[in-house]
Formats: C-alpha cells, sequence, structure tokens
C-alpha cells in the first residue's frame, strides 16, 4: 500500500506552485525529482526553445485535440521529461528518487519514468483516460502515490494571451537548440 512521506505534501505543494510558470498555452504541468530531500531537477511543461508557441500557435489547439490524446504532435516537451533531460545535463542520475507531479504522468513518460531508477511517483491530478488495469508504473516496481489537491483554474489552465506569452517567454530554457539553419 502506498505511504505518504513526511515531506511529500511539502514538496507537491511547491510543484504545483510551479505549475504556475509554465509556458504551455494549454496546460500548465510540473515536475520535480527529489533525492534524499534535495530537488535534483524541477521543471514546467514548455515549448522547445525553436519552437515558441506564443507565436506559432497550439497545434493541438488548432486541430481541436482533447487533453490526453496525440501528445506526440505536440512542439512541447512533458514536464517529467525536461526534468530527467536537466537531470542527465548535469551529470546527476535518478536513481531511488521521488518524481512530484502536478497530474499523473501520461502514458509516454509513465514509460520513460519505469526505466529511469525513480522509485516513487507523487501526483496531485488524474491524468484523463488513464486505463486502472493497465498500470505501467506499478507493474514496474514504483510506488504511486495520489494525493488528492483540487488544482485551481490558475494552476492548471493556461489562459495568457499569446501577445503577452512572447514577450515574457525565455529565448532559451537552458535546453539544446537546434542548429540554425543556413
Amino acid at each position: 500500500m502506498p505511504s505518504i512521506q513526511q515531506n511529500d505534501l511539502k514538496f507537491l505543494k511547491k510543484t504545483i506552485k510551479l505549475a504556475e510558470e509554465s509556458f504551455c498555452l494549454r496546460k500548465r504541468v510540473a515536475a520535480m525529482i527529489v533525492k534524499n530531500g534535495k530537488i535534483l531537477a524541477a521543471c514546467t511543461n514548455d515549448p522547445l526553445p525553436a519552437y515558441d508557441c506564443s507565436i506559432i500557435g497550439c497545434i493541438r489547439d488548432e486541430m481541436k485535440i482533447p487533453h490526453g490524446h496525440r501528445r506526440e504532435i505536440c512542439y512541447g516537451i512533458c514536464a517529467e521529461m525536461y526534468a530527467l533531460a536537466k537531470i542527465v545535463q548535469s551529470g546527476q542520475n535518478a536513481k531511488g528518487s521521488t518524481i512530484y507531479v502536478t497530474i499523473r504522468p501520461c502514458r509516454v513518460c509513465e514509460g520513460i519514468i519505469s526505466q529511469s531508477g525513480i522509485k516513487r511517483v507523487v501526483y496531485a491530478s488524474e491524468y484523463p483516460s488513464v486505463i486502472p488495469h493497465i498500470d505501467t508504473l506499478r507493474d514496474h516496481n514504483i510506488e504511486v502515490v495520489h494525493i488528492p489537491i483540487e488544482l485551481k483554474p490558475k494552476q492548471m489552465e493556461q489562459k495568457m494571451s499569446v501577445e503577452k506569452t512572447a514577450k515574457i517567454l525565455p529565448k532559451n530554457l537552458g535546453f539544446i537548440s537546434p542548429p540554425a539553419k543556413k
């Protein structure tokens, strides 16, 4: 039976607060990877630097794709993927860590987490269309803890105008951009 550990609520609340900084035009999500009480990485779901959705628009919104579907066409990267990429870039590893996520990881992120060495997933809100009898995380002996915290619209839905987002979106989110076209 999954158990809530002493610092779970503290780190999950920090993750929820961090989600407010997401630049995704559609949904605000954050992930924080913690090992031995130390934050290794804390990231939001954001577009790749070369594909600023505030300029090009949200392809999933334009195609009227519901939440939880067709993630593969999005120009953004899930918060969990960004957090794991940051750990790799810094030369650290996630073995034995806990990942705190505002929304239960999608199936793609579950697969990546299952192979990353992360041992616990703590999340606040369910992901759409989770199939309860197929649980990638539990099937890979990863403890899954759901701490139901009601997320306010400010913490979930991004309603920022494209013009405002373009002014505040950092040009380099700390990740490798593709080479300039010649």
